[in-house]
């Protein structure tokens, strides 16, 4: 087994010369920051001759003895205050000016008031507090801001948010933030993003993009959260915080969207009291609208991909009969249809070639048939990449995903106990359709026959318990601590059929994972203490123990049939795999518990798997023996009939004699993993003036280690090790958070450093067989690709200036600047093979991923935002208009710029194989890069002026540009996943 291989000495992690760099960009930053808050401290005046100094004002009165319980999300509420007159300066909610308005019109009529910015609430802590007294990266949306500009699901929030890069492929959410995240998204992996929805973790965010309704906010919290939410969040974390049930209060509200793309939008809510103890509120939405990709193929009633057909609801239970304990039980209801994400396949245009003589070679002849010469493309250059031929079965996905939950608070009032308790059921399925391609201007299908049914079936389930029992100190205290314990286990299980039509070189495969389990045990603490009143330390610990396994799971590949006359049709109408209702995993063992390996056991295996051939299928004709005649009269025995031991079926009348144990491959999956890690936290703040916050943090933050498929044919030193092991983050991160202009104008800046050990990265290896890996001039590949993940064998450096500025202009305008620039590249000597080349192994050779840019990591983001919000007798106007430029970035750890990488050192290239000689007639389709682009949303709306009837418009991404969200690139697949079109609407809601 290959040697992996950390370097932990502090110049190699963090690349020698540019950590020191860093260092004075460290330091220039932080004299900016002491500066900018020197000279934002406005003294008192001195008084005059002779007079003593003002006393200093009278301390605050103690806080009541009783608290409310703990909100949702676990953090505790801060007490109610005793009325009294708003401050001075205070800003006036939207409420009390419609109010005041409606008492006398003309007091404010066409005027629009002063006072300062919005608080913005964030809880990344567990502990609820302004985001001005947060020492870290983080932001905050609330659902009316959300839908001013039509985002109403998880997918559109990158647009909104540096650093934030979410991806969607095949049903799956894939989150980043700051670089750091993961697309291993099967059972064998875990996001590097944790997802909390009310304080509960979600280990399989599928679904998570109908969830965005009747809520409080969305929080993204940047940088590795490693102890009061430490599973998993070794990039940060997304927190969906629902709106909880309100006691003693009535309310209601209904809103209707209507769209392009025949979109209809339909939601509400219903919060229901009962006395002064107990209220239920529940609330639901319902969406569909037409595709956003196009079919361009010939089989006009093939729905495309990406088109809506989803519902939710949400209900829950609240109980507080006093205000030291509450009891919540909620529950909710998620369910996702029509054709999935299906992405575009680009490899057709990509690899088109001219022989007609009408391009040049490169020594200047005419191409020929002998030598054809690549016709140039670009995909920047495709007006619309979302159009594609479809053809086979139509594409279709049913996701169903639920939660049952329960919170009880006590506050004893030295501290309150918080127990949380989740259950989770999440059911996937997926019938992915066929398709030849992306069909563009200058390449067409006129060879392409629409009668191929190549198709491949999900069913992903997962059953997930959650408990948390933690204990923490009151927010007013001058020592906040928080102790807690963490429970997790999951079960999977997962099935992938794939069928291949018409049988060539592969005729399809089965990956059955039946059992499948996941646990995660953590303790942890974390506190706060104010040295004084304008100086605090902060740390936290916890350790967690990880493992993972999977047993009797199965891998099988069928491949090409000899002695057909014709090519073996499988999959067509009526094809139904087994799935996982499977029973037999293996072939038979003999008395000793050594498999009896022959070819009818292996067809036998094959056939336990199939639950009815397709009404075209010739694959039984091939397998099984022609069934034995009926005599005059009497029925004809069929060739195949129901497997009398379980699933599936069995051959009449025998095995085919032709065939040989090369035509199946069946590789069982037993694989087992555990891990113990620990993370902390240390920190420094410090009040400058009560408007400004300097802070200095030390955060770690892991990530579960896993497995990867067990290949046919593989050692482990061609592409990858057996297991791989966990990720850590180690994050060092210098701020300012500044309030000026009586905080009309807030300015948050920080530089932050990684530190990315055993970063886990993905490449696609072809799957071999015959025992053996074949090499070049032998057996040609024997189907398919899959998935595998490897370490970076040295730390990975991530630096970073994150700079956010918000100004509240005359005339009732807000602008916008927020602004994240990065540096984060793989180290030298991070070494993996350039499996884009070839499916054999022999015909591929190792690259230097050193320099290249880790993928999704942009050099530099803004977003950018104005507003404004105009109170008049007729109600309140706004409208909005917010972008993103993002600067250009890769998809993959190659950095594919069209041309073949330079093979690290002691590797030669298989210059004389065909795919390489191919490959440097195509190189183009190497190409992963994301070019520079900016988008703009734009919203408006009015709202009456007793407040319950509004009216908002919107345009999605306004100049409809398109780029890359996600990419699959194999020797024979370029598939390409992109962001949504355009997209517009209007908005009407009423509330009572």
């Amino acid at each position: 087994m290959a040697a992996i291989i950390v370097d932990k000495s502090a110049s190699r992690c963090f690349g020698g010369r540019p950590v020191r760099r860093m260092s004075s960009a460290l330091g220039a930053v932080g004299l900016w920051l002491l500066s900018a808050v020197s000279l934002a401290q406005d003294p008192a005046p001195a008084p005059p001759a002779g007079e003593e100094p003002a006393a200093p004002p009278a301390e605050a009165p103690a806080a009541p003895a009783e608290a409310p319980a703990a909100s949702a999300e676990g953090e505790q509420a801060p007490a109610e205050p005793p009325a009294a007159e708003a401050p001075a300066g205070a800003a006036p909610t939207e409420e009390e000016l419609m109010a005041a308005q409606a008492e006398d019109p003309n007091a404010t009529a066409g005027e629009v008031p002063s006072g300062e910015l919005d608080e913005v609430v964030v809880t990344v802590d567990r502990r609820k507090k302004d985001l001005q007294d947060y020492s870290g990266v983080a932001a905050s949306f609330s659902e009316s801001k959300l839908s001013a500009v039509g985002i109403t699901n998880a997918r559109e929030m990158a647009s909104l948010v540096p650093g934030l890069q979410i991806g969607v492929q095949e049903g799956n959410t894939e989150i980043y933030i700051r670089g750091v995240g993961s697309d291993n998204n099967t059972e064998l992996g875990d996001p590097a993003v944790s997802l909390h929805i009310d304080g509960v973790y979600i280990p399989r965010p599928r679904g998570v993009g109908s969830m965005f309704f009747d809520i409080e906010r969305v929080e993204v919290n940047s940088g590795p959260q490693g102890t009061v939410r430490g599973r998993n969040a070794l990039g940060g974390s997304v927190n969906i915080v629902s709106a909880r049930p309100k006691l003693g209060e009535f309310g209601a509200n209904g809103e209707a969207t209507f769209g392009t793309f025949a979109q209809r939008r339909y939601q509400g809510m219903v919060n229901i009291p009962v006395g002064d103890m107990l209220a239920f509120r529940v609330a639901g939405f319902t969406e569909v609208h037409d595709s956003y990709f196009i079919n361009a193929g010939p089989v006009y009633d093939i729905t495309a991909g990406e088109n809506a057909d989803a519902y939710a609801y949400r209900a829950q239970m609240l109980y507080q009969p006093a205000s030291w304990f509450s009891a919540l039980l909620g529950y909710d209801l998620t369910k996702e249809r029509g054709t999935g994400y299906l992405g575009a396949n680009f490899q057709g245009p990509l690899t088109a070639t001219d022989t007609t003589g009408a391009l040049s070679q490169p020594n200047g002849m005419p191409s020929d048939p002998f030598n054809p010469v690549p016709i140039p493309f670009s995909i920047f250059d495709v007006d619309n990449p979302r159009r594609v031929y479809y053809r086979g079965m139509n594409p279709s996905t049913d996701l169903m995903h639920e939660g049952y939950r329960a919170e009880i608070n006590v506050d004893t009032g030295p501290m309150t106990l918080q127990a949380l308790a989740s259950y989770r059921r999440l059911k996937y399925e997926q019938v992915t359709g066929a398709n030849a391609g992306a069909v563009t201007d200058n390449y067409g299908f006129n060879n392409v026959t629409p009668d191929v049914y190549t198709n491949g079936f999900w069913d992903s389930r997962s059953q997930s318990l959650i408990a948390e029992l933690r204990a923490f100190a009151p927010d007013n205290s001058r020592f906040r601590w928080t102790v807690g314990g963490f429970y997790f286990d999951e079960d999977q299980q997962v099935f992938l059929g794939q069928v291949s039509d018409p049988a060539g070189g592969f005729g399809g495969g089965e990956f059955n994972m039946p059992n499948v389990k996941g646990g995660s045990v953590a303790g942890y603490v974390d506190a706060t203490f104010d040295v004084v009143e304008s100086f605090r330390v902060l740390g936290g610990f916890r350790a967690t123990y990880e493992d993972k396994s999977r047993n009797g799971g199965l891998f099988m590949l069928l491949r090409a049939f000899p002695n057909m006359p014709a090519p073996v049709r499988n999959g067509t109408e009526g094809y139904r795999p087994v799935g996982l209702d499977r029973t037999e995993y293996e072939w038979p063992r003999d008395a000793d518990g050594n498999y009896i390996d022959s070819i009818e056991n292996r067809v036998n295996l094959y056939l336990s798997g199939v639950e009815s051939f397709g009404a075209r299928d010739t694959t039984a004709q091939a397998l099984c023996n022609d069934p034995v005649a009926a005599a005059p009269g009497e029925a004809q025995t069929p060739r195949v009939e129901p497997n009398p031991n379980g699933s599936g079926m069995r051959c009449t009348n025998g095995v085919r004699e032709n065939l040989n144990n090369s035509l199946f491959e069946a590789i069982p999956q037993n694989n087992e993993t555990t891990n113990t890690f620990y993370d902390w936290r240390a920190g420094v703040e410090f009040d400058a003036t009560k408007d400004n916050l300097l802070y200095l943090t030390a955060t770690t933050g892991h990530k579960a280690g896993g497995f990867n498929d067990t290949l046919p044919g593989m050692t482990e030193n061609q592409y990858y090790n057996t297991n791989y092991k966990p990720e850590s983050v180690l994050a060092f991160e210098l701020g300012s958070k500044n309030s000026f202009f009586e905080r009309d104008l807030r300015l948050n800046a920080s530089a932050f450093v990684y530190r990315y050990n055993d970063l886990v990265f993905q490449t696609i290896a072809g799957v071999e067989g015959g025992g053996e890996p074949a090499v070049s001039g032998g057996p040609s590949p024997d189907g398919g690709n899959t998935a595998v993940r490897q370490n970076a064998p040295d730390a990975t450096p991530i630096y970073g200036l994150d700079v956010d500025v918000i100004y509240r202009l005359p005339a009732g305008l807000e602008a916008e600047v927020h602004v994240l620039v990065m540096d984060a590249k793989f180290t030298d000597g991070t070494l993996a093979r350039d499996t884009r080349i070839s499916d054999v192994p022999g015909e591929n050779y190792q690259v230097d991923l050193g320099g290249n840019w880790l993928p999704r990591v942009s050099p530099y983001t803004i977003n950018f935002a104005l507003s404004q919000l105009i109170f008049t007798t007729a109600g309140a106007f706004n409208w909005v208009l917010q972008g993103q430029t993002r600067g250009q970035h890769y998809m993959t750890v190659y950095n594919g710029e069209g041309e073949l990488l330079e093979a690290a050192p002691g590797e030669m290239p298989n210059v004389t194989s065909g795919p390489y000689m191919a490959l440097l007639r195509s190189a183009q389709r190497l190409t992963d890069v994301v070019p520079t682009y900016t988008r703009f949303d734009l919203g408006a709306g009015w709202k009456h002026p007793d407040g319950r009837i509004s009216i908002n418009g919107f345009i999605n991404n306004v100049t409809n540009v398109a780029y890359s969200t996600s990419i699959i690139s194999t020797p024979g697949l370029n598939l390409r996943f992109f962001n949504p079109p355009r997209t517009a609407g209007v908005r009407f809601r009423v509330d009572w």
